[in-house]
């Protein structure tokens, strides 16, 4: 594999317009707060739920036991909130996801000169480009949802892009310990090891259905430097985010709004597939229709990488529960119908070959589906 160190640029897209020090101070506490309850707190509740002779029985069988998915997650939950540990561990959980909007939107609001600033500044075109569609239909599922308790879904505030890069993701979320991320890790070392997962050496062309960014595909070009990316979502705010940060960066990426079902690419005209965290923001249907899709634009022996939240057989109980949880007090409305799925089987039906499923932490995240188009 071929690895290449970002551009040096002062700018990123993970930190773009520095907040106040107030800001910050209580961006780093919620941040230091959810890395703590994540890491200490929760592993009392997962003694607790060890030592409880149902969990035990629960944690012994867990993958094997016969029941259908939403008894066995009950059958968890019982145990669970009979910790009270567990139950100020999902406490401290929900105040730190609603505290980071309350706060960071303050915060940026508060920088809002310097941000409007910071966009009006001048860019050199590198080659990429930003296609946008306003024609096209947006599903309400994402329109009417708000993501990880977001206010107005990542399409309510114009100046969410500062929030997220300044605030929520380098101070909060940097320190990990929310949903499936483990106290302690960080997604954007976690990006370039999923995608070290694609088989092969060299790709021509990569294409990311959901984007959300350009995150995930600045980890692609640290990969494979020489490829040609593709990136496409169906919010405008967060293509337009993710284009300013690849110019800035120097990364010549193409950047289109689509529905994932529809990519609108030729058939057999792109190399590999990348899609990462974007199956928990999707119903089930939209899942295998974008499976679907990705199996048609791949070229025949072309590969696709998948990350997601493990699926509940390859967890822990207790940590299955957590991932639940979040489906109702999180934004995160189909967390639970997609963890009951076996996603590598679902591939298999569809025609993908050479078909793994795998983590890459210890924890069960992040979790690999990956499989190739038929030659």
């Amino acid at each position: 594999m071929t690895n290449a160190s970002l551009p040096e640029s002062p700018i990123t897209p993970f930190k773009t317009v520095s907040l106040a020090q107030r800001g910050r101070a209580g961006m780093e506490f919620l941040g230091s707060l959810q890395n703590y309850v994540a890491g200490t707190v929760r592993q009392r509740a997962r003694a607790d739920f060890n030592a409880d002779p149902e969990g035990a029985a629960l944690a012994q069988n867990w993958a094997q036991r016969n029941e259908p998915w939403p008894e066995r997650i009950a059958k968890a939950k019982a145990v669970a909130e009979r910790s009270i540990t567990y139950r100020y561990d999902r406490l401290m959980q929900r105040y730190v996801a609603e505290e980071v909007y309350t706060k960071g939107i303050p915060a940026t609001e508060a920088r809002r000169a310097e941000a409007e600033a910071f966009y009006a500044l001048p860019i050199k075109p590198i080659g990429g480009s930003l296609e946008l569609d306003a024609s096209i239909p947006i599903p309400k599922y994402h329109s009417e949802t708000e993501w990880h308790l977001m206010p107005g879904g990542w399409d309510g505030y114009d100046l969410y892009g500062i929030t997220m890069g300044s605030g929520v993701g380098p101070l909060v979320f940097v320190r990990g310990g929310f949903a499936a991320v483990e106290a302690g890790d960080d997604l954007r070392r976690q990006r370039p090891d999923v995608v070290k997962q694609f088989p092969k050496k060299s790709y021509g062309r990569i294409y990311e259905p959901g984007c959300g960014g350009f995150g995930t595909l600045a980890a692609v070009y640290q990969v494979f430097p020489d490829a040609e990316l593709i990136g496409s979502d169906l919010s405008q705010h967060l293509l337009r985010q993710g284009h300013m940060a690849a110019e800035r960066m120097g990364i010549k990426v193409a950047f289109k709004q689509r529905d994932a079902r529809d990519t609108k690419e030729p058939t057999s005209s792109v190399d590999g597939v990348i899609m990462y965290a974007l199956q928990h923001e999707m119903p089930i249907d939209v899942n295998i229709d974008t499976l679907k899709e990705a199996l048609r634009i791949l070229k025949p022996g072309g590969d696709l990488v998948m990350s997601d939240p493990p699926p509940f057989a390859a967890v822990h109980p207790l940590q299955a529960v957590v991932l639940d949880w979040d489906t109702e007090h999180r934004g995160e409305p189909f967390f639970t119908v997609t963890r009951e799925v076996e996603w590598a089987d679902v591939m298999k039906d569809l025609g993908f070959v050479n078909v793994e499923a795998y983590t890459l932490g210890a924890q069960g995240y992040p979790y690999v589906v990956r499989g190739s188009k038929p030659v």
